[in-house]
């Protein structure tokens, strides 16, 4: 598995990890594990309308489901690099929330 990583951070790209990190809760994206369980829980509504699409057989709620769980990935895809190589630059997670130690 090769790593995602691209180089520094630019200046876009801190911006938007300092925009996701005001609108997102801090214990959500501290780590990897943490937020792959975000996006889990992002995607399941849209799963959750595809694969009951025999149960309610209305195309309108299929082609929602297909948006929302696409619209979940694509999250996933547009704001993990970023996360990785902050965490590569050691400016991810804050300090504050780095100290703290779980048993």
């Amino acid at each position: 598995m090769t790593p995602i990583t691209q180089g520094p951070l630019t200046e876009r790209d801190l911006r938007q990890l300092l925009g996701l990190a005001g609108r997102l809760p801090l214990a959500c994206t501290t780590s990897v594990r943490r937020r792959r369980l975000l996006v889990l829980g992002l995607a399941s509504p849209g799963f959750l309308l595809v694969t009951t699409t025999p149960v309610h057989q209305v195309f309108g709620l299929l082609v929602l489901g297909l948006a929302l769980f696409a619209a979940a990935l694509l999250f996933r895809a547009r704001t993990e690099p970023v996360f990785v190589r902050a965490e590569a630059a050691a400016l991810w997670p804050p300090s504050s929330f780095r100290e703290i130690h779980h048993a």
